[in-house]
């Protein structure tokens, strides 16, 4: 398991660099990291993001019951939350922030362009033989295009966001 995350780690770390050189700089990554909360909720993330977070390529693996439950949440001074050992979930994505305007205003978005679906296991050896498959995707995608706002916007965006058309004059 560990083999698989560390070549999850380096093929990342190898996209990084690329897309550093294809940029001329300012992308940014911690590598494949285990991420622990005093909650007790604990999970592998990776992501790479350009400097202003405006472009980023993630995934994640995490204990089925990390998100805890709904109607009993952890709270500050309760004792650590148990993470499940019986099934692990896996998702990733490709995330867009930009500026556009809406009804003449400013604002700021934030869309998944595109979501590698989430899927469970039922055991860790899978579960990061998975893990560095979707940080291979990932890695291809993330190379597919040019590591730029523009390349990776969904084109729609801009339609769903700018003012109504005008009303077609009654004849």
């Amino acid at each position: 398991m560990v083999a698989q995350l560390e070549a999850a780690d380096a093929r990342l770390s190898a996209v990084h660099e690329q897309l550093n050189e294809q940029t001329g700089g300012g992308w940014e990554t911690e590598g494949v990291v285990l991420e622990t909360e005093i909650s007790g909720q604990a999970s592998i993330r990776v992501s790479v993001e350009d400097a202003k977070g405006t472009v980023t390529f993630s995934a994640e693996l995490r204990p089925r019951n990390f998100f805890g439950d709904e109607d009993n949440p952890w709270q500050p001074g309760r004792p650590p939350l148990q993470m499940a050992t019986d099934a692990w979930d896996l998702e990733g994505s490709i995330d867009v922030r930009f500026k556009t305007r809406v009804a003449g205003r400013p604002y700021t978005i934030q869309e998944q362009v595109h979501e590698l679906e989430e899927r469970r296991y039922d055991t860790p050896e899978a579960a990061a033989e998975a893990f560095a498959a979707l940080c291979d995707e990932l890695a291809e995608l993330a190379l597919s295009r040019e590591a730029t706002v523009i390349a990776w916007k969904p084109d729609a965006v801009e339609a769903k966001a700018g003012p109504p058309a005008p009303a077609e004059p009654a004849e």
